[in-house]
């Protein structure tokens, strides 16, 4: 059954950049050191590991994969060096270092060595393929074909791309998890370290797994976060996971008979017959474009917006305003949607999705097959569930570029392991995780229950546990703190005022993005700067004995506009202690009062005329321009229904 085309947003390959993953260890050599890219830690070693491309072909060229070492933040080290690579396919690893070491901890008494992924950006050659790209950015930006006639475009353009990468002497056979794992085995050996610990999160969760198959006597320990095996049917998990993930949030929300996983379903039927339409960045170009958002990529955007318990909280008050009509308020959802595009090589990504995890791949999911209508009834038409759709996309791309997929390995290891997992993990379950420790003999399994994917980045709790078990592998650490430190409480509609535009005010503070900022700057550094003469004036007036009573009144404004600015950002502060992405459906309720005091300070400027002066007549016209502006913008983010 051929589906209707969807103008696609990039968020919905962001499913896959974070689910989707990919013999014998050849010589390997180190290049001298090329300096670190940024961000690193200042005492970073660098350098470039050499090695075959595809280590079964004799003939194979050699390529170039960057890898650093950050020492011990307490030396001398006492603990094995711990190796990393990037968790999703396809990204650098550039800013994974400084985090695992410092912001984790984990580098505390151990070095962290990081290592690129082959046929990242950062590796030579690279398969940075920019007609893959923009085709399978197209994908997402046109409403002429369907899904599988996109997918089918983009492995058109990924067979050309590898059919030039192997003109050139590349082997794209090569780009596999197995000989990903024998990248990390040679550059232990080029770094003459005795033995280390294995980290993996996401995909590089198989490479690490493989790893310690592949050189057991070189890695003392394996810990793991957000784990499936390498043989898992990764689509059909995600479809699975992102069900048990919306019934998790079904009954977080303590309102009985509600189910989540239905009013998703609903809603993506509501978006088949009026799609949503916005603006959204393409990532590469940096250009705006409006898209439209149907069925199946809203479906697909709810499972990305599920791997975060900050985002997780607000989604059920989200669900409630789209069911009233309200579709306005999925847009700074959607923005965050397609933040990730472009931190991903899908050349890359989808050479290595194809050799190593398309044939694990289960069908498309299809609506059971209506029973037969009784005499004089109409027969039922059957509807498809919604799709993933990033998942088809791939079927398709890597069915059109001939990719042969590769021979996987099960991993098969013992060394004392620890697995992490999220309780609300919408891309792999913590009991498929589970499952998997299960295969590891005397590993440890421990879940965190309302954190999402990469339990470590939501979970403090999670990173007490890991730091606890790096400090003695193999020992007890399943009560360590409390495993319900990532649940955010869920965002109700009464202790919030609906908007959707305080995110991107939010989004802008974040980004130092002046130019969205430009009408509270003038305002509050208007007000600034006026309150400082003002408290001058009296100052120097009240050593003169003058009478004070107008020129105190006339403070009354920049003290109104510097107060409306320090409740506003404490408010915020404050709410999202508690309700981190509280921004995205609205402010805090009593919001909509602190125009009273913007009112107040406007309504002021008359006493400030009444001083008579040509600068105070100067300063009241200006001040009623600034007021009306900010008055205007605070109407617009706040008061104005959106």
């Amino acid at each position: 059954m051929r589906r209707p085309n969807r103008l696609r947003l990039p968020f919905v390959a962001l499913v896959v950049g974070v689910v989707l993953a990919l013999g014998a260890p050849g010589v390997a050599n180190a290049a001298g050191d090329d300096g670190c890219p940024e961000p690193s830690s200042g005492d970073a070693e660098c350098g470039v590991l050499t090695v075959p491309e595809n280590r079964a072909n004799p003939a194979s060229r050699t390529i170039d994969i960057p890898y650093a070492v950050i020492p011990a933040s307490i030396q001398p080290a006492t603990g094995t060096p711990l190796v990393v690579m990037a968790s999703g396919l396809g990204q650098s690893a550039v800013s994974v270092g400084q985090h695992v070491s410092r912001d984790l901890g984990f580098g505390a008494r151990r070095d962290v060595v990081v290592l690129e992924q082959r046929g990242g950006s950062a590796s030579t050659p690279s398969l940075d393929c920019p007609a893959v790209t923009n085709a399978w950015i197209d994908a997402f930006t046109s409403t002429d074909d369907t899904v599988e006639a996109e997918g089918t475009a983009v492995g058109i353009e990924l067979a050309d791309c590898l059919a030039e990468f192997i003109e050139a002497g590349g082997d794209p056979n090569g780009y596999t998890i197995a000989q990903t794992a024998a990248d990390v085995v040679d550059l232990r050996n080029t770094l003459q370290i005795p033995t280390w610990t294995l980290f993996g999160s996401g995909w590089s969760s198989q490479v690490m797994s493989a790893v310690a198959t592949l050189d057991p006597a070189g890695s003392d320990a394996v810990l793991i976060d957000s784990f499936s095996s390498g043989a898992t049917d990764i689509k059909g998990e995600a479809y699975s996971a992102l069900r048990a993930s919306l019934d998790e949030l079904s009954t977080r929300s303590g309102a009985q008979g509600t189910d989540y996983a239905a009013t998703v379903a609903q809603l993506a039927v509501d978006f088949d017959d009026d799609p949503f339409s916005g603006p959204v960045t393409n990532p590469f170009t940096g250009n705006q474009r409006f898209v439209e958002l149907e069925g199946d990529d809203f479906v697909s955007l709810v499972q990305v917006l599920l791997t975060d318990p900050a985002v997780t909280s607000t989604l059920p008050l989200l669900f409630d305003r789209l069911e009233a009509g309200d579709t306005g308020a999925l847009t700074p959802f959607v923005v965050l949607g397609a933040d990730a595009i472009g931190t991903i090589n899908w050349g890359q990504f989808l050479t290595s999705t194809c050799l190593d995890q398309k044939a694990n791949w289960s069908a498309d999911p299809v609506a059971p097959e209506s029973p037969a209508p009784a005499e004089g009834e109409e027969p039922v038409v059957p509807v498809d569930p919604p799709l993933l759709v990033a998942f088809s996309l791939a079927d398709a791309a890597c069915g059109q570029a001939g990719i042969t997929p590769a021979g996987r390995t099960a991993a098969s290891f013992s060394q004392p392991t620890l697995v992490l997992a999220g309780s609300n993990d919408p891309i792999t379950s913590a009991s498929t995780a589970q499952a998997a420790a299960a295969s590891i003999p005397g590993s440890q399994f421990v879940s965190f229950t309302g954190a999402g994917h990469q339990v470590l980045d939501t979970s403090s709790c999670a990173v007490e546990t890991a730091v606890a078990w790096l400090d003695s592998p193999g020992a007890d650490v399943s009560a360590v703190c409390d495993h319900d430190d990532a649940t955010t409480p869920i965002v109700t509609s009464s202790s919030v005022h609906e908007t959707s535009r305080a995110a991107s005010v939010v989004r802008a503070v974040d980004e130092v993005n002046w130019f969205e900022l430009l009408i509270p700057i003038i305002f509050f550094g208007f007000c600034a700067l006026w309150f400082v003469g003002w408290a001058i004036m009296l100052v120097v007036r009240g050593v003169q004995r003058e009478r004070l009573g107008l020129s105190i009144a006339s403070g009354i404004s920049p003290v109104t506009g510097l107060a409306f600015g320090g409740v506003v950002a404490l408010g915020m502060v404050s709410a999202t202690s508690t309700q981190p992405a509280l921004a995205l459906v609205g402010v805090p309720s009593y919001f909509p009062l602190l125009g009273i005091l913007l009112a107040i300070g406007l309504f002021a400027l008359i006493v400030v005329w009444k001083l008579g002066s040509r600068g105070a007549a100067l300063l009241a016209s200006t001040g009623v321009v600034i007021w009306l502006g900010m008055l205007a913008w605070f109407a617009w983010i706040v008061l104005v229904p959106s």
